[in-house]
């Protein structure tokens, strides 16, 4: 009788072992000490970063737990690649750009010099192959990319001078970067490596003549406008670029499936969020601009040829050198020569 009375107890935790066993494991809460290369107060990069934070807290249901520092908090912003892959440091939101140097390769999805648009360019990452040859790259460092921080089209900078023809620029100081930057050497330009934080003093003391930074809302925070009085419209030299979320690896290896999706879908997300949030601030930046004397100038038609001539230039001869540069090169322009019979008719 006893044994009797005892079975709806035994079935009952039978039924609640078995249970346990069939509920999938609850992921173990996995930590991120992630640093931004740029202030966190900074329209679209800047702010992503701490946008990104926010939504990886949130979507993870608190199983990633996500502390976002600002430019130079934990590591210098040019040293975030090194930490994240030597393991001092989670992860970092930064440019593919500022890894140029290491890996020229990258930096074309970063920006492109007379490139595709900005959705043609983000299509090229997620739909035309371009993030597996990125993810390869990143992968023999032990490092994870993840696309992070879709960018609109950079101005073409501030000047001291105007600029009539190529002839202007020999001679000059500028603060340019990578392709664009080596393309200027070409046109007889000295190039000076400032940090943005340096470009408002080199400007004012003409250690430099002209400088790109980045879009007017950026450029506005700056207050570049107080020491150059010639600013150029539209940019040639990144009409579209990708900033990136990059994870040690061993990191990323100890996150499940769910984790590592809400870190995609948090990163596109911010891709969308990262175009959109500049349009009105970039409009109201160049009014602010000519409200205070700025000339809001445009490139001369035969300047834009002669600086596409020298680009090309430079991609031939970086193709020669670097195997995955030809490689991601001929990426993109197969998949933007793919798209032309659409583009073209914008």
């Amino acid at each position: 009788m006893k044994f009797t009375r005892s079975l709806p107890r035994l079935a009952a935790l039978a039924l609640t072992t078995a249970l346990v066993a069939a509920a999938p494991a609850q992921a173990d809460t996995v930590s991120l000490d992630l640093q931004s290369a740029w202030p966190l107060t900074m329209p679209a990069s800047g702010q992503n970063a701490e946008y990104l934070a926010e939504k990886l807290n949130a979507l993870s249901g608190g199983s990633l737990k996500v502390k976002v520092y600002s430019a130079g908090k934990l590591v210098p912003p040019l040293q975030i690649f090194d930490a994240v892959q030597q393991g001092s440091l989670d992860a970092g939101y930064t440019s593919p750009l500022y890894v140029a140097g290491r890996f020229p390769a990258v930096q074309l999805f970063g920006g492109i010099p007379f490139g595709p648009d900005v959705l043609t360019h983000a299509a090229w990452i997620y739909n035309g192959g371009g993030r597996e040859i990125w993810s390869e790259i990143y992968a023999k460092q032990g490092v994870v990319t993840i696309p992070c921080g879709l960018m609109e089209r950079e101005a073409g900078g501030w000047y001291s001078f105007e600029i009539k023809s190529v002839a202007d620029f020999s001679g000059k100081k500028l603060r340019f970067a990578g392709l664009a930057g080596e393309t200027m050497v070409k046109l007889g330009a000295s190039i000076v490596l400032l940090p943005t934080g340096e470009i408002y003093p080199g400007m004012e003391k003409g250690v430099i003549d002209g400088a790109e930074l980045s879009m007017p809302a950026i450029d506005v925070t700056v207050g570049l406008d107080n020491v150059a009085k010639n600013y150029y419209l539209p940019g040639w030299h990144q009409p579209a670029a990708m900033n990136e979320l990059i994870i040690n690896q061993a990191k990323w290896d100890s996150m499940d499936e769910a984790q590592k999706t809400a870190i995609e879908e948090a990163c596109k997300a911010t891709n969308l969020r990262s175009v959109m949030s500049t349009q009105t601030a970039n409009a109201e930046a160049v009014k602010g601009f000519e409200a205070k004397g700025v000339q809001v100038r445009q490139f001369p038609p035969e300047v834009l040829e002669a600086i596409k001539a020298k680009v090309d230039e430079v991609m031939k001869e970086q193709s020669e050198k670097d195997a995955d540069f030809k490689r991601v090169w001929e990426s993109v322009s197969a998949y933007r020569a793919s798209t032309e019979a659409w583009a073209a008719r914008q």
